[in-house]
């Protein structure tokens, strides 16, 4: 089976949209970050989106292209990186950001904002900006 272009394109979209919301924190200070309630709630709502989309389409091309999944959503990335669907050390980070991910959801008040503040203002951001690259040759 191939995948399908629509619902690549829709996650595509997510992690886009997520990601021009997350760029806005670029311009406020690790302390009012810290300071403020809203912007670590809506930081750590948009990483969580951008990244599921990006769980999403790593469990659809697994499916559709290597026609099996991983047990977690880490390993899918792997997965992905070990078949050069993506590189592999791309797949490595976004492994490291679907565990974060994880944290967000299931242990949200173990969160270190500042470690998120780190995450939404520095490169990690990229690896979905690459990853949203690399899927994109599929559909070529």
């Amino acid at each position: 089976m191939k995948i399908d272009p629509e619902k690549v394109y829709s996650k595509f979209n997510d992690i886009n949209e997520s990601l021009a919301r997350l760029r806005a924190f670029k311009d406020i200070s690790l302390d009012e970050f810290l300071q403020n309630q809203d912007h670590q709630d809506i930081a750590s709502f948009r990483l969580i989106v951008a990244t599921e989309a990006a769980i999403d389409l790593c469990l659809h091309i697994s499916a559709r292209i290597l026609h099996k999944v991983g047990d977690e959503y880490a390993a899918c990335f792997k997965m992905l990186g070990d078949a050069d669907i993506i590189s592999p050390e791309l797949a490595g980070r976004l492994a490291d950001m679907a565990r974060f991910r994880n944290l967000l959801v299931h242990r949200y008040w173990e969160i270190d904002y500042a470690m998120l503040y780190e995450i939404i203002t520095g490169p990690d951001l990229e690896d979905l900006k690459h990853f949203v690259k690399e899927v994109g040759r599929l559909l070529d």
